[in-house]
């Protein structure tokens, strides 16, 4: 089976910056294809054939190829960064915008934090595996999503992105559930504090982050050990636990009664429903 795949964009390399101190500047050259930048701390002053910018914290820029980009201020910032060509860019107004990607040049995103899990899902992706259908593709839905945000309306921003939120950070659970997941790890994935993201998640759930992991953990080590005859210990490991006795000690905190008695009662029940 062939399936056609005929991508608009054309990604070439991406990466995340971070400037060594207060007086950096941007470097000045010619830039030979499309640049995408979403600045994630302090401000960006950058130049492209003679439009300035300044893109601050939040905010992105899609920057044209240009015989001269330059920085026209110093400071500290950081931000992420693709190269990337198209196969058609359009400026004009009026066009019929039914499969276009309609994007402002330079606009505060959002919710940035589902962009940022976009170009990290994409830079993994070119380490990973270096496929360009893939990376063609993970482009694509950056901007897809750039352009959907670019469309919310400014009186549902914060309701929308909290609870976007929130269901990121259970959906980053479920697909790390077999790892040692810790909260400092969620927290340096979506690039908050710690304290304020454990704050937000119970907040909104009424439950602390903390025991939502081991509780979702709970729920799939009970899905191995009914459904197979995987030994406790392997279903220890298997949900990121290193030592059988904590795994052991944490599920009855969480059922009432170890893996083992768990697995026996499932099967009592299993027998009678027969």
């Amino acid at each position: 089976m062939y399936l056609n795949f005929n991508p608009q964009f054309d990604y070439h390399w991406s990466g995340r910056f971070i400037a060594p101190n207060d007086n950096w500047i941007h470097m000045t050259r010619e830039l030979n294809d499309y640049e995408f930048v979403l600045v994630t701390e302090g401000t960006l002053d950058i130049e492209c054939d003679g439009t300035e910018y300044r893109v601050k914290e939040g905010e992105y820029l899609i920057m044209s190829p240009s015989k001269v980009q330059k920085g026209t201020g110093q400071g500290y910032c950081s931000f992420y960064w693709v190269h990337f060509d198209a196969k058609e860019i359009l400026d004009k107004d009026g066009l019929d915008k039914t499969n276009v990607i309609t994007l402002p040049r330079q606009s505060a995103c959002a919710y940035k934090e589902r962009i940022i899990i976009l170009l990290k899902e994409l830079q993994d992706a070119d380490k990973r595996y270096r496929d360009k259908i893939l990376n063609n593709f993970l482009t694509g839905a950056l901007f897809s999503e750039l352009s959907l945000q670019s469309r919310t309306e400014h009186g549902g921003k914060g309701a929308c992105s909290k609870e976007q939120l929130n269901s990121d950070i259970k959906t980053y659970i479920s697909w790390h559930i077999s790892e040692a997941l810790t909260i400092s790890d969620i927290a340096a994935y979506f690039e908050y504090n710690e304290k304020y993201l454990t704050t937000f998640f119970k907040k909104m759930n009424g439950i602390p982050l903390k025991q939502y992991i081991l509780r979702e953990k709970t729920e799939y080590a009970k899905s191995i050990l009914t459904e197979s005859n995987t030994t406790v210990s392997d279903v220890a490991y298997s949900i990121g636990f290193s030592d059988v006795h904590n795994f052991s000690n944490a599920f009855k905190k969480i059922t009432g009664m170890a893996p083992g008695i768990y697995r026996k009662q499932f099967d009592k029940h299993s027998i009678f429903d027969k």
